[in-house]
């Protein structure tokens, strides 16, 4: 009887097992196994040789040139920065690492670090400097960026194809910041983001040795703001974009043992728009700017102080910048011709101001009224090694200043011609 029944619950077990079994192959994984990330290298090897027929504005012994310095007359009537200059750097060269996933709150996740050797002032040029350390987090109908990437006004997709380094500045935005960037996905062709970031470029009129760069930035306990719609299909691009900033200044007055703060606001609107059309053999970008206090985005512009009196706290106002900007390029793969065309004025602000903050602006003395560049390029591609050849020809009217941040009166045409030669190995 024991023999019987433990071979009857044998049986039963093999086909409780059995069962078990079938219904476990027939049965669907409701959890997927977790996505093991994905990781690329990228950037690319680049060595420049660059030629000047007169004095710079510049940054990085050159490589970042901004415009011709004014004249600067000598006893004997020469004129000292009409010197020409030459230099060969590899301080570009680049790379970065993207990851992808794994999924996380039901989005795709992705990450980007970038950096290069620029450095981050000229006494450390050659060093390491980061570009870009973000995470994105990409949903079906939105997406979120979380850390440092593009400004806002600079477009990935549509910004100047010249071969200087400068990418279009002073006359185009550029750089990069901290932020939190917000794009609600409209549909397959639409998008509207919203992006608060915090600048790491600005003038500021409290001259303390325990001051950061950006303080006026970090004074001011409220992000930028910045609002784009974009419309992008397979051949044609348009966006526009509104900006809002606010600077804390901050500037202390009077004696040690009785110093006041000054806590006036520096507030400034920015309005952008910009395209792109890609045709089979031309390309065209462009964009127009009216700003105030571009100073972050590497352009001309700031903003002026107002103090009437020596006990008076100083009130400011933003300067207006406007800036437009035209390539025209190829879209061959071995020799790709193109022709960068720029503009950009100070525009000033309000009248009687005693102090100017920023680049290129003050209220007394010679300053530029405006500048314009033309620079055609060829590019010769073979494989993944470039050799790219530029003319760049920059002319500045400088004139007197009014203290309104305007320049009046008659001008000056003073003109830099720069040659660069570049040699950009991608991988």
């Amino acid at each position: 009887m024991l023999r019987k029944i433990t071979s009857l619950a044998v049986a039963m077990l093999a086909i409780v097992a059995t069962t078990f079994a079938q219904q476990k192959a027939a049965t669907p994984a409701t959890t997927p196994a977790p996505t093991a990330p994905s990781v690329s290298i990228y950037g690319f090897v680049r060595n420049d040789a660059y030629y000047d027929s007169r004095q710079n504005v510049f940054v990085r012994e050159g490589q970042l040139d901004l415009y011709p310095r004014d004249k600067d007359i000598q006893s004997d009537g020469s004129d000292y920065n009409k010197k020409s200059q030459l230099n060969i750097l590899g301080i570009l060269a680049r790379f970065g690492v993207r990851v992808s996933g794994p999924d996380a709150f039901k989005a795709k996740t992705s990450a980007v670090l970038e950096g290069d050797f620029f450095g981050q002032a000229d006494v450390n040029i050659g060093l390491l400097r980061l570009r870009h350390g973000y995470v994105k987090l990409d949903w079906q109908k939105s997406a979120l960026t979380l850390g440092q990437t593009w400004y806002p006004m600079f477009i990935p997709e549509c910004f100047p194809g010249v071969v200087g380094f400068n990418t279009g500045i002073p006359i185009a935005p550029f750089g990069w910041a901290g932020q939190v960037k917000y794009t609600a996905k409209i549909d397959a062709k639409n998008s509207l983001s919203l992006t608060a970031y915090k600048p790491r470029e600005f003038a500021v009129a409290n001259v303390n040795p325990t001051d950061v760069t950006n303080a006026a930035s970090l004074n001011a306990a409220l992000p930028e703001l910045n609002l784009h719609y974009q419309y992008k299909s397979d051949n044609f691009l348009i966006g526009a974009q509104v900006d809002y900033s606010k600077i804390t200044p901050y500037t202390k007055y009077g004696a040690t043992g009785a110093l006041l703060t000054n806590e006036a606001s520096v507030n400034s609107v920015t309005a952008m728009a910009y395209a792109k059309i890609t045709g089979k053999k031309i390309a065209v970008k462009a964009q127009a700017l009216l700003g105030q206090n571009t100073t972050s985005w590497v352009m001309l512009g700031g903003y002026l102080g107002y103090k009437p009196t020596a006990t008076s706290k100083e009130t400011y106002k933003p300067i207006k910048t406007n800036a437009a900007w035209i390539d025209i390029y190829g879209t061959g793969k071995k020799v790709v011709p193109g022709l960068f065309v720029g503009y950009t004025s100070i525009e000033g602000a309000k009248s009687g101001a005693t102090a100017a903050y920023g680049r290129a602006v003050g209220v007394s003395g010679r300053g530029i009224k405006d500048l314009m560049r033309i620079s055609p390029r060829i590019d010769f591609i073979s494989g993944k090694l470039s050799f790219r050849n530029e003319l760049e020809f920059t002319t500045a009217k400088y004139g007197t200043r009014a203290n309104d941040g305007k320049v009046t009166g008659a001008t000056d045409n003073i003109t830099n011609v720069r040659f660069t030669f570049s040699t950009v190995f991608n991988f």
